[in-house]
C-alpha cells in the first residue's frame, strides 16, 4: 500500500498559536500511521517555517521550536516541482512531493484565506474551506451581512472600524438604544473567543472597545442573549452532513477562552433541546455552511433565546478546534464518525473538491 504524505502545517503568526499547538498534537497523535506518511510543518510566532520530526509531545508547550529534529522549510508553488522543500543543516534543499495539506492553523494567516491563497497557488489539495470562503467566514462582518441578505437569523450586531473610533460615544449611543446591555464586544477577525469581552455598562465599553482593537482593525458589537449555548459540526462538500447537536454550559460567565481550554465548561452532547430545534439547527448550518462557500468542515455556534424561544446563529469557524477537548471532533464522534475517520474523510474530501475543480477546469 503506497501512504499518502500528508504537510501538517500547525502554529502561525496569529493570536490563537496556542490552540493551533494543541490542536496539531491531537490532530498528529490520531492521523493513521499504516495509511499516511505525516509531515509536520511548524510556523512560530514570528513566521519562521520548520520541518518538525520530532516528539509530538513537545509541541502542544511551544518546545518543538528548539528541537534539533527542526529544519527550514517552505512550500514550493512552482507547480512544475511543487510540494515541501526543507533545507539541512549539512546544505542544500529536497523537495518532497505532498499529497495533501492538512493546515490546523487558527485565526490570522491561517483560518483567514492567507495560506489557503498559497495551497492553491501549489496546485496540491488542502483540507478545508478555500480561500473566499476561509476569508468571509473569518470576516465576521462580511459573513454577517452574506447571512443577513439570506434571511437566516443572526444576532443582533453593528460594526466599527478604526478609523471612526473617535465616532464611538455617538456610535455607543445608537447601540445602546437598539441592543441594551448586556452586550459583546469582539475583534472581527478572530477566534477562541481572544478580545472578546461581555460588558454590562457604558463605563466598561471603551475598555472592550480597546480590547478588540489590540487584536484587529475592526470590531462587532452585538446584543447578548440570555439562553442556551450550542453547536453543530458539519462536515463535507457538495452534500455536506451535520452532525448532532451540543450544548456548551460555560463555567465562566460566558464561554471564553480560559472557558474554552484552561478550565474546561461543562457540555451537553447531545444537547438537552428538542427534537424540532434540533433539526432546526442542523438545517440551518447546513444552509449557512453552503450559502458561505465551505467546504471540508466548519463548526457553526447558535444561541437560543430561551424567553423569545428564537434561534440565533452565531458564527461559522472554518477551522474548529481539534484540541483534545474541542467539540468538533466529539459531535462527529457522537454522530458515529470516528476522530481517525474524520480525519481521513477531511483528507479525502480535500482530494475529492480537487480532481472536481481539475474535472471543471
Amino acid at each position: 500500500m503506497i501512504k499518502q504524505r500528508i504537510a501538517v502545517i500547525f502554529g502561525g503568526m496569529s493570536n490563537e498559536y496556542e490552540v493551533s499547538l494543541m490542536s496539531a498534537a491531537s490532530v498528529l497523535e490520531n492521523l493513521p500511521k499504516e495509511k499516511y506518511d505525516v509531515f509536520p510543518v511548524g510556523i512560530t510566532k514570528e513566521g519562521s517555517w520548520l520541518s518538525y520530526r520530532g516528539d509530538y509531545g513537545l509541541i502542544p508547550g511551544g518546545e518543538w521550536e528548539n528541537s534539533p529534529d527542526c529544519e527550514p522549510a517552505l512550500i514550493n508553488c512552482d507547480r512544475s516541482s511543487a510540494g515541501l522543500t526543507i533545507f539541512p543543516a549539512a546544505g542544500g534543499s529536497t523537495t518532497l512531493k505532498v499529497d495533501v495539506f492538512f493546515p490546523v492553523l487558527h485565526g490570522r494567516y491561517g483560518e483567514d484565506g492567507a495560506i489557503q491563497g498559497l495551497f492553491a497557488l501549489s496546485g496540491i489539495p488542502f483540507v478545508g474551506s478555500d480561500l473566499l470562503s476561509s476569508a468571509v467566514c473569518m470576516d465576521k462582518e462580511v459573513a454577517n451581512r452574506l447571512l443577513d441578505h439570506a434571511g437566516i437569523r443572526r444576532t443582533p450586531w453593528a460594526a466599527l472600524h478604526r478609523r471612526d473610533y473617535a465616532d464611538l460615544e455617538s456610535r455607543a449611543d445608537g447601540w445602546e438604544s437598539v441592543f441594551e446591555y448586556p452586550m459583546f464586544v469582539k475583534p472581527a477577525n478572530s477566534g477562541s473567543s481572544v478580545g472578546v469581552s461581555k460588558v454590562k455598562n457604558r463605563a466598561s465599553l471603551r475598555e472592550a472597545v480597546d480590547l478588540a482593537f489590540a487584536h484587529d482593525d475592526k470590531i462587532i458589537v452585538e446584543r447578548g442573549i440570555e439562553g442556551k449555548e450550542l453547536e453543530c459540526a458539519v462536515l463535507g462538500n457538495d452534500a455536506p452532513f451535520a452532525s448532532v447537536v451540543s450544548e456548551i454550559i460555560p463555567n465562566n460567565e460566558f464561554y471564553d477562552y480560559d472557558a474554552k481550554y484552561n478550565t474546561p465548561s461543562d457540555t451537553r452532547l447531545p444537547a438537552d433541546i428538542d427534537a424540532a430545534l434540533s433539526a432546526e439547527i442542523r438545517e440551518t448550518a447546513v444552509r449557512a455552511y453552503a450559502l458561505l462557500g465551505c467546504s471540508g468542515m466548519a463548526r457553526v455556534d447558535f444561541l437560543y433565546e430561551a424567553s423569545s424561544k428564537t434561534l440565533y446563529l452565531n458564527e461559522l469557524n472554518t477551522i474548529p478546534g481539534f484540541t483534545a477537548i474541542s467539540m468538533y471532533a466529539k459531535m462527529m464522534d457522537a454522530s458515529g464518525v470516528s476522530y481517525p475517520q474524520l480525519l481521513e474523510r477531511l483528507i479525502d474530501l480535500a482530494v475529492e473538491r480537487a480532481a472536481d475543480s481539475a474535472a471543471h477546469r
